[in-house]
């Protein structure tokens, strides 16, 4: 059963597949190249260049689970989750092929990211003290993908009522966040739930850091 789901996504999504996979196999080559050829005269400049491309990465990621995850439940949620409720298997077990399903579309994306990176630094003449890291950088990015695909992926597999329902609790924390800070303007409660999300060991620390092709 989940070669036949597996079949059918990629007949539905093998365009968006190939685009995304695409720009992550042309993101780091064409972060190296633009800059190198000044490289060597101006290194500090090239790395700071660099690291601002950096952002392209989580960027590029946060994209490519919203685009998959939402085509992963694009069917059922047009056909009112009839398909599903026809087939007979449990609930559980089909939201679990169609997650399965929604990895496999994610390999090529993440495939195309480490082949670019490796591509990107084949045959660089690099100052001393300079390193590649095509492999960190693609282990990096397939981890963030796959953290935001699953996100994404259970808010797209949510009913209309249950995202209703977490968009009334987000507005919630909006409205305390803002009362406590007119209350208590040195304590924000945003603030500190984005470090807690964000900083190491929360869900979404791969986010963070440096995203460097090439680091000393």
């Amino acid at each position: 059963m989940l070669r036949a789901i597996v079949k059918i996504q990629w007949m539905a999504m093998r365009t968006l597949v190939a685009a995304l996979a695409l720009t992550a196999f042309a993101l780091p080559i064409v972060s190296i190249r633009t800059g190198w050829s000044g490289a060597v005269a101006n290194l500090p400049l090239f790395l700071t260049e660099l690291e601002l491309w950096g952002f392209f990465y989580p960027a590029l990621a946060a994209v490519a689970a919203i685009i998959l995850a939402a085509g992963t439940w694009m069917s059922d949620r047009r056909g009112q989750h009839v398909y599903a409720m026809l087939l007979p298997v449990p609930r559980w077990r089909y939201v679990l092929l169609r997650y399965a399903a929604g990895l496999v579309m994610l390999l090529p994306v993440a495939l195309a990211l480490w082949l670019g990176a490796h591509v990107a630094t084949l045959g660089l003449d690099l100052p001393p003290g300079i390193r590649t890291y095509p492999d960190a950088i693609a282990a990096k990015f397939a981890i963030t993908l796959l953290l935001l695909f699953a996100m994404c992926f259970a808010f797209a597999s949510a009913s209309t009522r249950t995202i209703g329902i977490a968009i009334r609790l987000v507005g919630l924390f909006l409205a305390v966040h803002v009362a406590v800070i007119l209350i208590a303007p040195k304590v924000n409660l945003l603030w500190m739930a984005v470090r807690a999300l964000a900083i190491f060991p929360g869900p979404f620390a791969p986010l963070g850091g440096r995203w460097m092709l090439l680091d000393a």
